[in-house]
């Protein structure tokens, strides 16, 4: 189950990497983050992007680890509390998303975000 749980938050983590990559690139998809501020993401915002989506992507290596999708390259303590600080980083990702000003944001990207959320705390839970 665990396992099915790491896939299925992995693939509906991905649009949120994709959205991010995105808007630090300038695609005109603003309306899905930061509360549909812009509908192009100013120059010198972009840069902001690069941690979150290095964040992400750890992220989506820890579920997919924590859910014995890939094989253990980190001790696995290690990966059972980043597992628990993913699942909580992204209740309370999920629950501004949710508030967001932008419907656009709000109804997609909360849709992704809550599953996401839902599969992370599953995995995290399963490691103990």
């Amino acid at each position: 189950m665990f396992y099915i749980a790491a896939i299925v938050g992995a693939i509906v983590f991905l649009p949120s990497i994709v959205l991010n990559i995105a808007l630090a690139f300038g695609a005109p998809l603003g309306m899905y983050a930061m509360n549909g501020r812009h509908k192009v993401v100013p120059q010198e915002v972009r840069r902001a992007f690069v941690l979150p989506i290095i964040m992400q992507f750890v992220a989506l290596f820890t579920i997919l680890s924590a859910g014995h999708v890939l094989p253990e390259l980190i001790p696995f303590g290690i990966t059972r509390i980043l597992a628990f600080f993913f699942a909580i980083y992204l209740t309370f990702y999920t629950a501004t998303v949710l508030f967001s000003l932008s419907v656009k944001e709000r109804h997609v990207m909360g849709t992704f975000a809550i599953a996401s959320t839902i599969c992370f705390w599953i995995v995290a839970v399963g490691t103990i």
